[in-house]
């Protein structure tokens, strides 16, 4: 689908090196959108996805660590400088960092998973909100269905970090609707990204593809389309809700 409404938005993507953040980069760039491709440790990554983007459009690759107020603070100002404001932010930036129980997790992992995925989202969020609030604009949180079900093993503090996320996404639509802004989340299953290479087994992967009503495991891309619908005149008047991105696999009343 084409979303008319999407062309010239200035749009700035976290996380966007790779998996759900590239995608997301990419098919903005093809609605012609102005696109920020932030990335942190993965240069190359981040240099690959600005690469796509411009094949279709224009853009700003943007490095900074996103649990630091400093260098979020100047990533979101170089990205405003250089599109000449912001309409969209998509809080995408996250990781499970590892697999660690509540029993045995250590004091310092613990914070750096809600510093990694909630600190980042309120930092980005913070920051862009006085662009925000000129364009009317809107935000776009991607939590996780762990926020829902608690996460598989040794990912529970991951789990109850997107589950903060999710109550974020609700109290920010709430307290930004005066603004004429719209916040809402994606909440993706299983997506065959980096990520789940990464943290999970191709067994595992295997089986969860095997449960899922709709036969396969997510793509990136699955994940990406739900995002740019919620950020377009088509989704104006959601605001504060989520879209469970999983083939069927957790379904709610």
């Amino acid at each position: 689908m084409t979303y008319d409404s999407l062309k010239n938005k200035k749009v700035l993507v976290t996380g966007s090196s790779s998996g759900i953040g590239k995608a997301t980069a990419i098919m903005f760039a093809q609605h012609s959108g102005f696109v920020g491709v932030h990335y942190f440790r993965t240069k190359k990554g981040g240099e690959e996805t600005f690469e796509q983007v411009k094949k279709n459009s224009d853009g700003i690759l943007l490095c900074a660590d996103v649990r630091h107020e400093t260098q979020v603070n100047e990533m979101v100002e170089q990205f405003a400088q250089a599109a000449g404001g912001i309409d969209i932010l998509v809080n995408n930036a996250g990781s499970l960092i590892d697999r660690q129980s509540f029993e045995t997790a250590t004091l310092q992992y613990h914070e750096d998973i809600y510093a990694t995925n909630v600190r980042s989202t309120f930092l980005a969020t913070k920051a862009a909100l006085p662009h925000l609030k000129k364009s009317k604009g809107n935000i776009i949180n991607i939590g996780s269905v762990a926020g829902h079900n608690g996460g598989a093993g040794g990912s529970g503090i991951y789990a109850a970090a997107k589950a903060a996320v999710a109550t974020e996404t609700m109290a920010m639509a709430k307290e930004f609707a005066t603004y004429g802004i719209r916040v809402n989340s994606v909440m993706p299953g299983l997506i065959e990204t980096r990520f789940h290479e990464k943290f999970s087994t191709a067994q595992r992967r295997k089986e969860v593809a095997e449960q899922t009503p709709l036969g396969r495991n997510g793509t990136a891309e699955d994940v990406a389309k739900a995002i740019l619908f919620l950020a377009s005149d088509q989704a104006s008047f959601i605001t504060g809700e989520y879209i469970a991105v999983n083939g069927g696999l957790y379904v709610r009343a």
